[in-house]
């Protein structure tokens, strides 16, 4: 099947609370199966009156022209959507971050929830999603002379994308531009896939939750990369089963444990193991809709200890045992389901349950008209309180003259209570803080983005 690759990334509001940040610059190129770009995007909005920006962001990306833009925040997610859907329309596409799986990602499924979208058109209708990082982790201990990367103090390689490039010849002076990233990125993957295509494209295998399993049934066993800022660890993983619990992850045997010593395990054991897959267990849970740092054991050379022979042998053992793998199963069906706590505030509920049928056919009505009164009553009918708060919000910054007294106060409260109480979202007041001391110093055009922030705090008080 013919695929199209759609590279992503964003410049936020702040670089921390996910759930009360927002994307004021979002960027996406377009490229065909050979990474040659067809179209792309770059677009910008103001940041949300209740948004508090945060001036070490600003002063990374300089993003200030976000602060007078005409776009509004509801009218560049929808942009973004109605682009993505139009490139992904006839032909499977794979959305392509680097490091995006923690935070670009998720950033764009709040904001699409904010707005009314859905949230999950990077892993739904056939497209996929992929995240770099996890490629270059694999490329930087497959082929660590492939890329001289940079090391860090504790002699592992550095692997951000404005260290990455420089290496391969590409000037990063643009560096933390949303457009100039997703080049980057365009850059990046021919350049391993010149050398090792092979790896990409068993990568990209991940990219589908079932292309992902596909892959996982029909190999022996996998290298797996573990890597934290202080630590590597290398796995020869088998796959077992997807937990049956929870269907996005799966379990995989680590096949440097004696083999029989496994089989022989306590029921009481396995439970144990599985439920708590750290150091000291034989079993590793493995998330499958999104991007691992796993390869094909037999194909690369992860400089296991064990031969690929006596790996195939303990994987073959595993995967011929169907009693021990309906163990796993049974094990898994039996251990306590974590409790998640409901989240206090609409902006954190993206994962707190889909809009009805009725609530999205409305969601749609209420993106194809252009007035407030229509606007306004399909607002209102809306069942689903989330989504109805949100669509009032919208009413409020595309029509402030219009929306009732009711809507008004209710958006002003929000907007002083952001600048003016503690919460889970961005403290105005260290922001703020922050700002005047760093223009005590500030020069230039650093200088000229925090004047700009203090006039956005001082509108955003009155």
């Amino acid at each position: 099947m013919q695929k199209n690759f759609i590279f992503s990334d964003t410049e936020t509001t702040g670089l921390r609370e996910k759930d009360f940040i927002q994307i004021i610059q979002s960027a996406s190129i377009l490229t065909d199966e050979s990474f040659e770009r067809i179209d792309a995007q770059n677009i910008e909005s103001r940041p949300l009156p209740w948004v508090v920006p945060q001036p070490g962001a600003y002063l990374i990306h300089k993003k200030i022209s976000s602060l007078d833009s005409n776009i509004s925040h509801y009218q560049m997610m929808k942009d973004i959507y109605d682009t993505w859907e139009k490139w992904s329309d006839d032909k499977q596409s794979i959305f392509i971050t680097y490091n995006g799986h923690q935070f670009d990602e998720e950033l764009y499924r709040r904001q699409f929830y904010w707005n009314l979208l859905p949230p999950y058109i990077t892993n739904t209708n056939g497209n996929g999603r992929s995240d770099l990082y996890f490629l270059i982790l694999l490329v930087s201990y497959l082929y660590p002379d492939f890329i001289k990367f940079n090391m860090n103090n504790y002699d592992l390689p550095i692997l951000k994308l404005d260290q990455i490039l420089p290496k391969i010849g590409i000037d990063v002076s643009d560096a933390h531009d949303a457009l100039t990233d997703c080049e980057f990125m365009v850059h990046l993957i021919k350049y391993i896939y010149s050398e090792h295509s092979d790896l990409v494209e068993d990568f990209f295998l991940q990219a589908t939750k079932t292309s992902f399993i596909k892959m996982l049934s029909t190999r022996n066993y996998f290298g797996y990369v573990q890597r934290g800022p202080r630590y590597r660890f290398i796995y020869p993983l088998t796959f077992i089963c997807q937990n049956p619990e929870s269907p996005n992850k799966a379990i995989f045997l680590d096949l440097s444990y004696p083999i029989e010593d496994i089989l022989e395990l306590e029921y009481h054991e396995l439970i144990s193991y599985i439920e708590k897959p750290n150091a000291e267990s034989p079993f590793k849970v493995l998330a499958i809709n999104k991007s691992q740092a796993v390869a094909d054991g037999e194909k690369f050379d992860f400089k296991f200890d064990l031969t690929q022979d006596e790996l195939v042998t303990r994987a073959k053992k595993i995967k011929e045992n169907f009693e021990f793998k309906e163990r796993i199963v049974a094990a898994c069906s039996d251990i306590d389901k974590p409790f998640y706590p409901a989240k206090d505030f609409i902006e954190q509920q993206v994962y707190e349950g889909f809009p009805s049928p009725e609530d999205s056919r409305l969601f749609q009505e209420f993106h194809k008209s252009e007035d407030f009164e229509t606007k306004h009553n399909i607002a209102i009918r809306i069942k689903d309180d989330r989504y109805r708060e949100f669509a009032k919000r919208i009413l409020y910054l595309h029509f402030p003259d219009r929306v009732d007294s009711k809507i008004e106060k209710n958006v002003s409260e929000l907007i002083h209570k952001r600048f003016n109480e503690e919460g889970p979202w961005p403290d105005a007041a260290k922001a703020y803080q922050e700002l005047i001391s760093k223009m005590e110093t500030a020069e230039g055009s650093q200088k000229k983005i925090l004047e700009k922030l203090q006039n956005f705090f001082a509108s955003s008080n009155n």
